[in-house]
C-alpha cells in the first residue's frame, strides 16, 4: 500500500502553506506525484454599477489573479527542485468541488487541505472548504493543523468501532506515518441506553454491573482481534464515554500529532450522513485528521 497522487488544496494562505508543507513530506516518502489545485472564485455579475466601476473590478481581478498564477509558479519550481513531481491545476469554481474534481481526474488516493482551527474555541472555525471537502471527496481527506513541518506523522491514534470503515482506516494510517511508528487505538465504549437509569431500582433488581462487565468483555474480544501491521506495534485502548469526545480528549491527553478516523458509506450518502463522530473528529481534533473513506 502507498500513495501514488497527492492532491493539495492552494489558496495561497498561511493554513494552506502550512498543509502544503506536510503534503511534500508525503510525496518525498512515497516518490508520490504532487498536485497543487487552486480554485478561482467565480466572478459573479454586479448590478446597478456602470461602466467605470466594472473597469475598475475588471482590472483588481486580473492583478488578483496574475499574482495568484505567480505565486503558484514560484511554488511548483521550489518543490520540483526537491525532487518531487509536481504540478499545478488552477479552475473556477467552489474550491471543494474543484478539489474533488481534480481528484478524481487524476486518480489522487489523498486530498490535503488546511483550517484555520488550532484549539480552543478556533477549533469550530473549521470552514466550509474542509467540511465540504470532506464530503465530496472521492479519496481519504487529511485536514492538517499545527507547526508546518515537512515530514510524516509520528505519534497517530486512530480511533476503532471495530466496523469495516475503522478496519480501512487503520490499514490507510501507514500512508502517512513514519517507518516504524507505534500506533495507538482508541475504542470509545458505552452502556446500553437506560443502563443508568436501571440503577435507581438498585443493584438487587437490576445488576447493571453484569451489564457493564459484558459489554466491556465484548470490547475486549473485538480489540484482541485486531490485526497488527508488523511495522507498526499496535496499543489498544478501551475508554467509556461518548466516540468524538474519547477521541479528542485521548489525543490532547497523549500529544498525539494525528488522528485518523473511518467515515461510514458511499460516496452520494456520506454527503448527508458523514458521522456525527467523524465529522465531530475533525472540528474538534487539537492536532490533525485524516478521513478515511469506507
Amino acid at each position: 500500500m502507498g500513495l501514488s497522487t497527492i492532491i493539495a488544496g492552494v489558496d495561497l494562505s498561511v493554513a494552506s502553506d502550512q498543509a502544503l508543507e506536510r503534503a511534500i513530506g508525503l510525496a518525498e516518502l512515497h516518490h508520490a506525484k504532487l498536485v497543487l489545485v487552486h480554485a478561482q472564485p467565480s466572478e459573479a455579475p454586479i448590478g446597478e454599477v456602470d461602466n467605470a466601476m466594472l473597469e475598475q473590478l475588471g482590472e483588481v481581478s486580473a492583478a488578483i489573479r496574475a499574482e495568484s498564477a505567480g505565486r503558484l509558479a514560484g511554488k511548483l519550481a521550489e518543490i520540483q527542485a526537491l525532487g518531487v513531481r509536481a504540478s499545478v491545476i488552477s479552475r473556477l469554481g467552489p474550491p471543494d468541488e474543484v478539489l474533488a474534481s481534480a481528484a478524481h481526474d487524476e486518480n489522487a488516493e489523498l486530498i490535503v487541505v488546511g483550517t484555520q482551527g488550532h484549539t480552543g474555541v478556533s477549533r469550530f472555525l473549521l470552514g466550509s472548504v474542509a467540511s465540504t471537502t470532506i464530503r465530496h471527496a472521492p479519496c481519504d481527506v487529511l485536514v492538517v493543523r499545527g507547526q508546518p513541518m515537512r515530514a510524516a506523522f509520528r505519534k497517530p491514534l486512530v480511533a476503532t468501532d471495530f466496523s469495516p470503515a475503522a478496519t480501512k482506516a487503520l490499514a490507510h494510517a501507514s500512508n502517512v506515518i513514519a517507518a516504524g511508528t507505534a500506533i495507538e487505538v482508541v475504542h470509545a465504549w458505552q452502556l446500553p441506553a437506560g443502563s443508568w437509569g436501571a440503577t435507581l431500582l438498585g443493584q438487587a433488581r437490576f445488576p447493571w454491573s453484569t451489564v457493564r462487565d459484558a459489554v466491556l468483555a465484548s470490547a475486549k474480544t473485538q480489540a484482541d482481534k485486531i490485526v497488527a501491521d508488523p511495522d507498526h506495534p499496535l496499543h489498544v485502548e478501551l475508554v467509556q464515554g461518548p466516540p468524538a469526545s474519547v477521541i479528542t480528549g485521548t489525543a490532547e491527553r497523549g500529544a498525539h500529532d494525528l488522528i485518523v478516523v473511518g467515515a461510514h458509506g458511499n460516496r452520494g450518502f456520506r454527503r448527508l450522513l458523514l458521522g456525527s463522530v467523524a465529522e465531530s473528529t475533525v472540528r474538534h481534533a487539537p492536532c490533525s485528521v485524516l478521513v478515511v473513506h469506507g
